[in-house]
């Protein structure tokens, strides 16, 4: 084989690495004490229990995040809040061999014990406080009956334990990719196709045999994220609660003084006796005294146990409320999509952003806008009630699956100039929306979302995609990623009506494409209209995917233009055709500049680089919020995301956008 060939069959796959100026910190809470959401920089986390550590009134908190730098951390209980949740300081990063799939607990004696499962063994670690490190301990195969296990729970038994685990019933799912044009999740009837997962639970006893625990193998869609034993007071001191993909909280009612007698699952109820659901999907949950910590995507949340049961047989919790940490950075949800507008009428610049969970999210501007200062984040209202749009049964291209995830896409502008700001989004569905607002400037009330229409067909484009609304000349514009993956141009007619303005154009005379494949590689992208270099044209902002390739697939930004590998170039592209067993280098979201020619066409697009010439890339795959602002002094500014939820305000005179 000739060395090269070799070098290049062997080269590791880089994983990108983001990253922001030097200096640069996360914009943070102004609420008393830096308080704010608990969050790690992870797109999910994992309770995995609770012990008293630092001899605190109350217990403190170790937590695991996935999605981005995988850790166990340590969390301090330092107050509680008004509603009853918890209050911590910052995390403390725990030395740990394993990162998930485990449950820590305490023993009667004080010891604090964590177990581990470490593919189809079981670990055992025994917590070293001064030295802030899980040593392994003991480590024994699992019973041949337990075969990947997903999560465990452990129920206390004396001086023992017994131990549940979450098992898979071996459903496939949709076969296929859903990178690709033959994926079809739904068959011509709109119903799912492929087989439903479901998990169930199998039982470990510290005395006996081990065997199926649930009344059947179909008890959970898709997972359950964690299981946890809770005391629930007299006749309920051992009873289970697990997680699951959709936000149930699932209730095992276990009548075994020892051992297991679960009875038919329940769903957790609310105060008003119907079940209750997670505010995002994925939440694993873990027993803490006064109720239950639950979290997955986003932020930790608290549910308060009330006592009382429902007539179902559940057991009754508050409404969650946010788990609390002190010194925190503002939290924005996962993959979060902001924009910058005077929100309350008060003179200063606010943060409104949609994120994954479907929620918009209003940061409101307590300081000047030289010298900006935000509160963590209240959630928006409309008619009522609070905005959350998520896919549903059929609102997502990659299937039933994704029903929990929304993705809001939302921009700020007052649309119908009656002196009030509206809202316009985008979102998994690839629908736009707006939100009238009825209030006054300083009281904004928001009607319930409405569609737009073009022609009488509600507006469509990619899903996942920010709108830019601006106004241009004496009308209103709405550009959007429209159904053939171009940037298009809108005009307004009406409240609800718009007319079609035409494809949007590189100075070439090119359409602008957007996306660096079908399916789950298509849209992702956030358009912002801007004047960045002030010359009186409105540019675009974008917020991009590490899949977005703008203005095409072969050379577009970020995928095709910062993907490849730098060591031998386009030859590894070359050999990737020939179906050579080779991996190009993986890129991140960055946020891009397209500059306005004078004409309404544009330019190629650019990154943005800092003072030592390296590309601003503030973290994250699947897509990052990016809009020009005000904010701060010497503006333009840069206001960016990371998908962890954290935002970054970069002073514009410190970028480059040179080529």
């Amino acid at each position: 084989m000739k060395p090269l060939l070799f070098l290049i069959l062997f080269i590791t796959v880089c994983r990108a690495e983001p990253h922001l100026p030097p200096g640069t910190k996360a914009l943070p809470s102004a609420a008393e004490k830096g308080r704010g959401p608990l969050a790690l920089v992870n797109l999910n986390h994992h309770v995995l229990g609770h012990a008293r550590v630092f001899g605190g009134k109350e217990p403190d908190l170790f937590v695991a995040g996935y999605g981005g730098p995988q850790a166990v951390h340590l969390f301090k209980c330092v107050d509680t809040a008004e509603k009853g949740a918890p209050i911590f300081a910052e995390p403390v990063v725990v030395k740990c061999g394993f990162k998930d799939k485990g449950c820590v607990f305490q023993r009667t004696d004080g010891g604090v014990v964590g177990l581990w499962i470490d593919k189809e063994e079981l670990v055992t670690t025994s917590f070293d406080r001064e030295k802030l490190e899980f040593r392994e301990s003991k480590r024994e195969k699992l019973p041949k009956a337990v075969k990947s296990p997903s999560s465990l729970g452990v129920l206390r038994n004396g001086e023992g334990y017994d131990i549940a685990f979450e098992m898979s019933n071996g459903g496939k799912g949709t076969e296929g990719s859903p990178n690709t044009e033959a994926w079809r999740p739904f068959n011509s009837s709109g119903i799912a196709v492929g087989e439903l997962r479901y998990r169930y639970l199998i039982g470990w006893p510290a005395k006996g045999e081990v065997r199926q625990i649930t009344k059947t193998r179909n008890e959970v869609f898709f997972s359950m994220h964690g299981i946890t034993g809770m005391d629930l007071g007299v006749g309920h001191e051992r009873d289970l609660i697990t997680g699951s993909r959709q936000g149930n909280l699932v209730f095992y009612r276990n009548k075994a003084a020892s051992g297991f007698d679960l009875e038919t699952k329940r769903l957790v109820a609310g105060e008003d006796g119907n079940a209750l659901r997670h505010p995002s999907i994925n939440p694993s949950v873990a027993a803490y005294p006064g109720g239950l910590i639950a979290c997955g995507e986003g932020s930790l949340y608290f549910y308060r146990f009330t006592g009382k049961w429902a007539k179902t047989g559940a057991p009754v919790f508050a409404e969650p409320v946010s788990v609390l940490q002190e010194h925190a950075n503002l939290y924005a949800g996962t993959l979060p999509s902001p924009t910058t507008v005077d929100w309350n009428g008060d003179g200063v610049l606010d943060i409104l952003a949609g994120n994954s969970e479907g929620f918009v999210l209003f940061f409101e501007n307590i300081g000047s806008n030289d010298e900006p200062k935000f509160l963590p984040a209240t959630r928006m209202q409309a008619g009522g009630r609070e905005i959350q749009v998520q896919a549903g049964y059929s609102g997502s291209l990659q299937g039933l699956q994704e029903a929990r995830w929304g993705y809001l896409s939302p921009n700020a502008i007052d649309w119908n100039g009656d002196g009030t700001v509206d809202l316009i989004t985008g979102d998994i569905t690839g629908d736009y929306l707006i939100y009238l607002n009825r209030g006054t400037k300083t009281q904004p009330k928001l009607d319930p979302a409405h569609p737009i229409y073009c022609d009488g067909i509600d507006l469509h484009g990619m899903w996942r995609c920010r709108p830019a609304v601006a106004k241009i000349g004496d009308r209103m514009a709405l550009a959007i990623v429209d159904g053939d993956d171009h940037f298009h141009l809108y005009w307004r007619i009406d409240d609800y009506n718009v007319e079609d303005g035409g494809k949007l154009k590189l100075d070439d005379g090119k359409l602008i494409g957007t996306s660096g494949g079908v399916g789950g590689m298509s849209g992702r992208c956030k358009l912002d209209f801007f004047d960045w270099n002030r010359d009186g044209h409105l540019d675009f902002v974008i917020g991009t995917g590490r899949v977005v390739s703008i203005p095409d697939r072969e050379t577009g930004y970020p995928m095709a233009a910062l993907g490849q590998n730098p060591v031998v170039g386009g030859l590894i592209g070359s050999l990737v055709d020939k179906a050579l067993p080779v991996k190009l280098k993986k890129t991140l979201g960055t946020p891009l500049l397209m500059l306005n020619q004078g004409d309404n066409t544009f330019a190629r697009p650019l990154v943005f680089r800092d003072e030592d010439d390296l590309v601003i890339q503030p973290g994250g795959a699947h897509e990052t919020g990016a809009v020009g602002t005000m904010l701060g002094k010497d503006g333009p500014n840069l206001l960016i995301c990371n998908e962890a939820g954290r935002m970054f305000l970069l002073p514009g005179k410190k970028l480059r956008t040179a080529r």
